[in-house]
């Protein structure tokens, strides 16, 4: 007991003595003589100039504190700054016992309030490199003095920076990101344990609250890599996590291992940024099971003086109304801010109307504001498609886009839901095909500008009658080419056609639109013009062989005329009257074949049907004259208006 008694009055001794000899030597020197070192230290590793411009205090404790006031450290020779960094305060926590060999160690570096710019010049070079430059002999020798000693005096301490202002410009873009630290601060018990970090504030008004692990600040510096990286927090009030190995080597900067969560997000693969040249070149391998780009709250920060470029390829007269392909100017500026190269596989893409894209895996590459996407897939409206694409926007206000697509298994139910269309539909399993070339800067100018070729082909499906009515102008346009559409429980589709050739956002159609059903079909030719936004179609109805139904029920021809968005539907009278007068002339004459005749003029003289005309592009042959058959081959019961039903049965298609 003694013996411990004794041990325990030695090391309070030993304690005081220490504390009176701290207290000794910390009285006999002047605060300024501390700083002196630290300058020279500064000036040695950094060829930097360090100011203190409103003095400093020293705290003694059991860990004195050195405080400076209004420190500035000095900009390299092209920055656009004086100061790269400038604070209202420092602190540097010092270890005790060094200071009674009057040797400085530190132990904790506080900012308060630092404005921090860092940024790179033209060829890449960051102010943040803080070689000297070409030193002397003595400079040398203190330079390497003080780089081996670095460890020690920085990556032994811990690092807090409260309320500060961070931002970075790249000298080759101009671009500038700007960042709030509330507070962050970096913790390690020596050089070789891991790095423990917290950042709280705001990347370019993104609120960010993230902390993690970094890999030994000892691995830093004698430059072991790959260096391991985690963090998890929040951003922009979305879970977030990034894990990662860094590997630098000159200029670039790649993220192996990679694991990236944001919300719904998750990515993993390889990422790298590559800096020096006249933008930042980006190199990825990415995939994940789901990514919803509209939910990305971290914009691509653009070049300050980089406008959005309204110019629209093709000038168009305005008509008074919205257009269903919107004139708003897309902006093309990010795709001018950096160069890509990668590679991206996703599960799932989430689309801003709530729609999703499966499987969607796409290559590419971007260079100068050129996009070359030369292989995509993905899977929609329960089929897949596949293409290329080449969007040029390299020069503002030129604009190109080439499309090359194929899309096949569509389901026709959901692409009819997609156009707001949506209803009970059985098959109708849907190909589309593109070649498109457009130019201009808004959805508008490109489909006003586009030439090539769209094509889509509608299999076998059953339309059950529908419940709710479309609007007027469309239920009346169904009815015509239609007549069955009311008194059916449902419409029987053999086949749907749609092939329009464009020239100069104009779509001169000879039918090749056309739909067939089991008892009818419909042919249509005419014009669609998307600069204006504006058609003018004729619709011929036929019946099938076989079919029966009333005069009044069916028109020769239907015209289409007036805008995308509220066209409108009316009968041709001297065409349906041409229809009428063959069937009183048939009627007098007892010769129902005429009337089928005239009624069914279904296919050319090869046997085309409908479908495969409009698909193929052939020519119907003109309906050949029709022969009156002898009186009396009418079939017994059949329902046959007498002439006097003709002037009605025409007032009727007329709508009176």
């Amino acid at each position: 007991m003694r013996i411990a008694w004794r041990i325990l009055a030695g090391a309070l001794v030993l304690v005081a003595v220490l504390l009176v000899g701290v207290v000794v030597v910390l009285s006999t020197v002047d605060v300024d003589t501390l700083i002196g070192p630290v300058k020279e230290r500064v000036k040695a590793a950094t060829g930097r100039e360090l100011q203190v411009r409103s003095g400093a205090r020293l705290t003694l404790s059991l860990q004195p504190r050195l405080v400076l006031n209004d420190v500035a450290l000095g900009n390299a020779r092209w920055g656009h700054e004086k100061e790269m960094i400038s604070a209202q305060r420092v602190e540097l926590e010092m270890a005790l016992l060094p200071l009674l060999s009057r040797r400085f160690e530190l132990i904790e570096l506080v900012l308060v309030r630092p404005v921090i710019a860092l940024e790179t010049n033209a060829q890449g070079e960051g102010n943040w490199s803080l070689a000297p430059g070409a030193p002397t002999t003595s400079e040398a020798s203190a330079g390497a003095a003080a780089a081996s000693n670095a460890g020690s005096f920085f990556a032994a301490g811990n690092v807090v920076v409260t309320d500060g202002m961070l931002s970075y410009r790249d000298g080759a873009s101009g671009r500038l990101t700007r960042v709030a630290i509330d507070r962050m601060f970096v913790r390690a018990r020596n050089p070789s344990t891991p790095i423990v970090a917290e950042f709280r504030g705001r990347i370019d008004d993104v609120p960010v609250s993230l902390e993690g692990t970094f890999g030994p600040a000892e691995a830093l510096l004698r430059q072991q890599w790959p260096y391991p990286v985690s963090l998890h927090g929040e951003v922009a009030g979305q879970k977030a996590a990034l894990t990662a190995k860094i590997t630098p080597a000159q200029h670039r900067y790649t993220l192996g291992d990679l694991k990236l969560a944001l919300g719904a997000n998750t990515l993993t693969g390889s990422f790298a940024v590559v800096t020096g040249g006249a933008r930042p070149q980006l190199d990825f391998d990415l995939s994940g099971p789901e990514l919803a780009l509209h939910a990305l709250p971290l914009p691509l920060p653009l070049p300050r003086s980089e406008a959005v470029h309204q110019a629209a390829a093709v000038p168009v007269a305005r008509t008074g109304h919205a257009y269903l392909f919107p004139d708003t100017p897309l902006d093309f500026a990010p795709l001018r801010a950096v160069d890509a190269t990668g590679k991206l596989a996703v599960g799932r893409l989430a689309l801003a109307n709530g729609r999703s894209i499966e499987n969607l895996r796409v290559q590419g590459r971007l260079h100068g504001g050129a996009l070359d996407v030369p292989d995509f897939s993905l899977s929609l409206f329960g089929g897949s498609a596949t293409g290329a694409l080449v969007l040029d926007a390299s020069r503002p206000g030129s604009e190109t886009l080439t499309v090359r697509a194929k899309a096949k298994d569509l389901q026709l139910e959901a692409l009819l839901a997609a156009v707001g269309q949506p209803r009970d539909v059985r098959g109708g399993n849907t190909e589309i095909d593109l070649d498109l070339t457009m130019r201009g800067a808004s959805l508008h100018a490109w489909a006003a500008s586009a030439n090539g070729s769209a094509r889509a082909v509608v299999g076998p499906a059953t339309l059950p009658k529908s419940v709710a009515e479309p609007s007027p102008e469309l239920g009346r346009l169904l009815q015509a080419i239609n007549p069955f559409r009311a008194t059916d429980a449902s419409t029987e589709l053999r086949c749907a056609v749609l092939r329009l050739p464009l020239h100069g956002g104009v779509a001169k159609v000879d039918r090749s639109i056309a739909m067939e059903t089991t008892k009818a079909g419909v042919s249509a030719s005419g014009t669609l013009d998307f600069r204006n936004e504006t058609m003018n179609f004729t619709f011929a109805p036929r019946l099938r062989q076989g079919i029966a139904i009333d005069v009044p029920s069916l028109a020769n021809l239907v015209r289409v005329s007036g805008s995308f968005a509220s066209p409108k539907v009316s009968v041709d009278a001297v065409e349906s009257a041409k229809v009428i007068a063959s069937i009183g002339a048939a009627i007098s004459t007892g010769g129902l074949s005429a009337v089928g005749q005239t009624l069914i003029q279904w296919a050319d003289d090869n046997g085309q049907g409908l479908c495969e005309i409009a698909l193929k592009g052939a020519f119907a042959a003109p309906a050949s004259t029709p022969t009156p058959a002898p009186a009396g081959s009418a079939s017994r019961g059949s329902a046959i208006p007498l002439p006097g039903d003709i002037g009605r049965a025409l007032g009727k298609l007329l709508g009176k």
